[in-house]
Order: structure tokens, then C-alpha cells, then sequence
């Protein structure tokens, strides 16, 4: 074999790996999302309230961590709601044994505690004071089907790009401030923040902080969500509660049921103990 010959063989190995090299990198090649454009507070408001559920009747089955600043404290938890009218939980150990009933209406928190045999009826306060943030029957709505507060409507509202998610939240923390100051100690002001996805429009955060409050604000996350009845609903979320114990939960649910009408039993044992505040 002549050396010319040699010589076109090797070109035509070298022109072969160049071309497996190149077909290579194209497969392995990564899909770079474009970046999400900006849009109006407005737009992101409006399509995020297109994209709420819209289920009167919710029933749901979850597994729950609670921190209370110490110690984690794992839980099973049966959820009951009629929307804007009753939420119900019952909270079981590890055995199944059910430990503690709470039932919230909008202006009225009953509880029983099983292993204690204590119960309470009485107003938000004992909620309350429990996770040393203000709290109250809307707020904890929210927080479970992931919705916006509906007080958020009344504020003037800006938003931008945080990590490819719309962030919508109050214009003016000072404007806030003010307007808490002429207000009674009764009516407690907030700042809020809302992270929303520019896919589904559904809400990937929440943060409120009562204003003049040190240390009174609640975050959630939702990660991950799911599709029952053509409706997507939040199937794992987390809350943290920055207070002086650093409380946190983490809710992921094995099972939802929607629009499903069911009752919301509870009844207080004479031998219990009131908890008086």
C-alpha cells in the first residue's frame, strides 16, 4: 500500500470521528429554556384567578411533619372543608389512634385534645397565640388550597422575575406601614409576597408578614401538583412559621377526593378540661 493511499484512509477516519464527535455533542446537546417575559400585575392577577380550583367540597388524606422547635413530630391527618364555611382536621400517631380534632369556622376555633383530655372553643386567639403569628380562618384556607388572600385585591400591587417565576407584591412597604398605624389593633395590616408559575399559573409560594410585627410572618411552598377533576390542586406543600420556636410542617397527601359532600363530626367530652387563655 502506497503512502498517498495511507494517507486518504486516514483523512477519511479523521473526517469519521469528527462527525461521530459533532453527532455526539448534538444528542447530549441541553434545551435551554427562554427566559420568561415580564407581564403587568394585572395579567399575572387576572390568569392566576382563571387558573384557581374552583371545588366547594374537599376530603383529603396526608402524612404531616411538625416541628415545634424542639423535637418532629410526624402525624396523620384527615382534612374536611366546605369552602369559605368549615374546616375540619383529625390528627392520628403512628398507631392510627386519633390524638387531637379541630374544627375552624370563620369566626370560631373548637378543639379537642384526646390524649390530654383538654378541649377549647373559642375565638382565632388560641390559634393564635399557639403559633405566635395572627392568624385566622381565611389565612389558614388559603394556606391549605394554595389561594391568594383575598385582602390582596385591595393593595396596589407590583411584580417581577424571580428565579423564571412571577413575583406579585405589595407596591410600598411605608404606605403599609402607615395605613397600620391608623388602623385598630384589631385589623392587622400585611405584607405579602406570591410566587406563580408562567406555565399553569398556579401558586409555587406565599409569604405574608404582618406589618409592625417583629418576627410575624408565614411562608408556604407548594411542590408539587395534581390534576383530579380537572383541577389542579396542591398534593405537597411546606409552612414555616418564623416565630421565636421556628415551627415548620410538611404536608404531602396520599389521597384527595372534590366535590364530595361529607360531614364534619365533633363533639366535646364532659369529662374534658377547658383550656382557658
Amino acid at each position: 500500500m502506497d503512502y498517498k493511499m495511507i494517507k486518504q484512509q486516514y483523512k477519511f477516519i479523521g473526517l469519521f470521528l469528527l462527525l461521530a464527535i459533532f453527532s455526539a455533542c448534538s444528542q447530549k446537546r441541553i434545551e435551554i429554556k427562554k427566559p420568561i417575559k415580564l407581564a403587568g400585575a394585572d395579567f399575572v392577577m387576572d390568569q392566576m384567578h382563571k387558573n384557581q380550583s374552583t371545588f366547594e367540597w374537599f376530603t383529603g388524606k396526608a402524612k404531616v411533619d411538625f416541628f415545634d422547635g424542639k423535637k418532629k413530630t410526624p402525624f396523620t391527618a384527615q382534612v374536611r372543608m366546605k369552602r369559605d364555611s368549615i374546616i375540619w382536621i383529625s390528627l392520628s400517631g403512628s398507631v392510627g389512634i386519633e390524638g387531637a380534632r379541630l374544627l375552624l369556622t370563620q369566626d370560631s376555633v373548637k378543639y379537642i385534645n384526646r390524649i390530654d383530655k383538654t378541649y377549647f372553643a373559642g375565638s382565632y386567639e388560641f390559634l393564635s397565640d399557639l403559633l405566635q403569628t395572627e392568624i385566622d380562618f381565611n389565612m389558614i384556607q388559603s394556606l391549605l388550597i394554595a389561594k391568594d388572600f383575598s385582602w390582596m385585591d385591595s393593595q396596589n400591587l407590583k411584580v417581577r422575575l424571580d428565579n423564571q417565576l412571577y413575583q406579585i407584591e405589595s407596591t410600598n412597604k411605608r404606605d403599609l406601614k402607615k395605613q397600620s398605624k391608623m388602623t385598630t389593633f384589631a385589623i392587622p395590616v400585611y405584607y405579602q409576597s406570591l410566587w406563580i408559575s408562567p406555565e399553569s399559573f398556579k401558586i409555587q409560594k406565599i409569604k405574608i408578614k404582618e406589618i409592625g410585627k417583629v418576627g410575624k410572618k408565614i411562608s408556604a411552598s407548594y411542590s408539587q401538583y395534581k390534576l383530579i377533576k380537572e383541577q389542579l390542586v396542591p398534593y405537597a406543600m411546606s409552612v414555616e412559621f418564623d416565630n421565636e420556636k421556628g415551627m415548620n410542617l410538611d404536608l404531602i397527601y396520599s389521597k384527595i377526593s372534590l366535590n364530595e359532600a361529607v360531614g364534619f363530626p365533633f363533639s366535646i367530652n364532659e369529662k374534658y378540661t377547658a383550656i382557658i387563655l
